[in-house]
């Protein structure tokens, strides 16, 4: 009986998240993002299109749509953000228009298998590259290990502009406890991230239009998490009534925060008690 309500309400939620209408937001003349609560991207250059992030199969169908609304031009090049599949099992329908999809080799070397998953065509190395398409460019950024592996930044210098997929979620705690990420070297993407000249903060997660505000509060986010851990630590607090001890009230109206908070919490521990 409780495998049926645990299914009937899986369905139930499926349907209503699909529900959701898609959205096309036009940040730039030539650059978009498309989604509801997560968020793809494309960019109109001289000869072609590129996409950034296929998503699914729904997601992907409603970019290439949004596409074909504003431009006859064909989606010649997909990049994969990272190695996490719910960012990049939509990439069939690009592909079978010619597409050639292209990763960092990290993201290729660690992704997971999945039917759905297209292997990238091509792989860029080491921690920066530039792709030009015509008079319009690129610049690809990695910084090792974050949120996942292989994960890229993209800036367009013709709008300097930023995208970070998953390393800034705003108005949200982390996701739950962290699966496949390195906190640590998060936090000091992050602050590479800082580095980079750019006016506007695209995002995959939420809200897709944002600002350096929002990669600083994620910034202060991690730091308040850290310290609030430490201080319990220091404290000589139990390690296992830690997660439900730490509190962090300037951040009570972010999303998931009850339900989050407390395995963002664990996360951190697990980090510390292995001396990392």
């Amino acid at each position: 009986m409780r495998n049926t309500i645990t299914v009937a309400i899986a369905i139930l939620f499926g349907v209503l998240v699909r529900a959701q209408e898609m959205k096309t937001i036009k940040v730039e003349n030539n650059l978009y993002m498309v989604g509801d609560r997560t968020y793809s991207c494309f960019y109109v250059t001289d000869d072609q299109v590129v996409v950034i992030d296929p998503l699914d199969a729904r997601h992907a169908e409603a970019t290439m749509k949004a596409i074909n609304k504003v431009t006859d031009l064909p989606v010649k090049t997909v990049f994969y953000s990272h190695n996490h599949w719910d960012h990049i099992s939509g990439a069939q329908i690009f592909k079978a228009e010619g597409a050639t999809i292209i990763s960092h080799e990290k993201a290729a070397e660690t992704i997971t298998p999945n039917p759905d998953v297209l292997m990238p065509d091509q792989t860029w190395t080491g921690s920066d590259t530039i792709y030009s398409f015509g008079n319009k460019h690129i610049e690809l950024f990695f910084y090792g290990r974050n949120h996942g592996d292989g994960m890229t930044v993209f800036r367009f210098p013709e709008h300097n502009i930023v995208f970070t997929i998953d390393l800034v979620v705003p108005d949200r705690v982390l996701y739950a406890y962290l699966p496949d990420a390195d906190p640590k070297n998060w936090v000091a993407s992050l602050k590479e991230i800082q580095q980079l000249d750019f006016d506007t903060l695209l995002m995959s997660h939420v809200r897709a239009v944002g600002t350096r505000k929002d990669l600083t509060l994620m910034q202060n986010y991690f730091d308040d998490l850290y310290a609030a851990v430490e201080t319990e630590l220091d404290n000589g607090t139990n390690l296992f009534k830690i997660p439900n001890k730490v509190e962090l009230p300037k951040y009570k109206h972010w999303k998931n925060y009850e339900e989050w908070l407390p395995m963002n919490v664990w996360r951190i521990l697990m980090e510390k008690s292995i001396g990392q």
